[in-house]
């Protein structure tokens, strides 16, 4: 019989708290340690949870020192992942780490030295690579029945309260996350590159702010607001608040009601890129914050066929331009947990990477170079100006 792997997770926002959530249903896996800041949001989910009785630890630092555990779960703000993933590197701990790996190519490198020196598994948080759509879109992109793949075209429809979320969360500073794209989106550059299989050489990209303006503020935070009929209106939407907090939104040290048109933020609320890969492969991505149906939609093509997938319809068609046949794959999910069912998924494989002690096959190679196409889009929004890369930056 496989032994339970122990496990920690470092910070209880909305990503942490349904990993906890799905570590006490499996079977394989004990949940052993948590690690919040805030006293208030630790008592009130550990109650939620039934795990009052699980060890609790305000700072990383005193996690590793004191906490029992051999693997952990990083959901922490994206600006926050160098400094944990290195401490439990340190300590000796695998880590899972949530997407994208860092804000910047060099904090990824920092933590790869981490993980390199104390040999220990890391798994990136794209999770996608475990969605039965993306899973088999990729396998039939590499297995040749497409022939040779020229071009792949990606969209992120994220549903309009979502999008509106990263308006008023800390995403909405480029500081904190390398900017809209690699926040959000670096789950779409992961699935692109895994498809193309080759390193992006050059990109370009376009985007601004046009909709969620300052000049149309009124109140500094809905609660203040008596636009009762605002359709961006905050009700609790992309965000786990203790009771506390949800009495009283606008007081916490972080509020979380900030009006989606506040003048504090400089990230895009729409963006296209394009992007080069050294086998020829083109690619290009669009992001939309406004949809009705939240789905992300790929269509490759290829010599032989072109595919076209999208996750609300959960299958693939792929159409066969040599010999004229249509063909339709089922892509249900496998489970009801988040992503399509790939959270469920992901935590079993890295649960089983840590106990087989064995690589992952989202690792920090995925991680770093998926930071470093989310930075040369960022840099070639803000320049105006088509961004090489050298091969040198997937190096570490």
């Amino acid at each position: 019989m496989q032994r339970k792997c122990k496990m920690a997770v470092i910070g209880l926002g909305q990503r942490g708290y349904a990993y906890a959530q799905m570590i006490l249903a499996d079977p394989s896996a004990e949940l052993t340690a948590i690690c919040e800041i805030s006293d208030d949001r630790a008592e009130n989910f550990t109650r939620e949870l039934g795990i009052e009785s699980v060890p609790r630890f305000k700072t990383v630092d005193e996690l590793v020192a004191k906490g029992d555990f051999e693997a952990a779960i990083v959901t922490l703000p994206d600006w926050l992942h160098r400094d944990c993933a290195i401490a439990c590197c340190n300590a000796g701990k695998h880590i899972m780490l949530e997407k994208p790996m860092a804000p910047t190519a060099d904090e990824c490198r920092d933590i790869i030295r981490a993980i390199e020196k104390n040999k220990c598994q890391v798994q990136i948080g794209f999770v996608l690579r475990h969605h039965p759509m993306f899973r088999k879109v990729i396998e039939l992109a590499h297995s040749g029945v497409m022939g040779q793949i020229l071009n792949i075209t990606s969209t992120e429809h994220i549903g309009v309260m979502h999008g509106a979320s990263y308006m008023r969360r800390w995403h909405r500073k480029t500081a904190n996350s390398g900017g809209f794209v690699l926040a959000k989106c670096s789950h779409d550059i992961d699935i692109i590159s895994a498809v193309a299989d080759s390193r992006a050489v050059r990109v370009a990209s376009f985007g601004s702010l046009n909709f969620f303006t300052p000049d149309k503020m009124k109140y500094q935070y809905c609660s203040q607001c008596p636009d009762q009929a605002c359709r961006f209106r905050f009700k609790g939407e992309m965000v786990r608040m203790s009771e506390n907090e949800k009495k009283n939104p606008s007081a916490v040290e972080k509020p979380f009601d900030l009006c989606v048109y506040n003048d504090d933020k400089d990230v895009v609320d729409h963006q296209v890129a394009i992007i080069d890969f050294a086998n020829g492969i083109k690619a290009n991505f669009a992001l939309n914050l406004f949809a009705q149906v939240a789905k992300r939609t790929i269509c490759v093509a290829g010599t032989e066929a072109i595919l076209y997938a999208d996750t609300a319809d959960e299958f693939i068609t792929m159409h066969n331009s040599a010999t004229g046949e249509t063909q339709k794959i089922d892509c249900k999910a496998e489970n009801d947990s988040g992503h399509g069912g790939s959270d469920e998924t992901f935590l079993k494989d890295f649960i089983d990477c840590v106990v087989k002690n064995r690589p992952s096959g989202v690792d920090f190679k995925a991680g770093l170079s998926s930071t470093v196409i989310g930075n040369a889009i960022e840099e070639a929004r803000q320049t105006n100006r088509v961004v090489e890369i050298p091969q040198e930056a997937y190096q570490w």
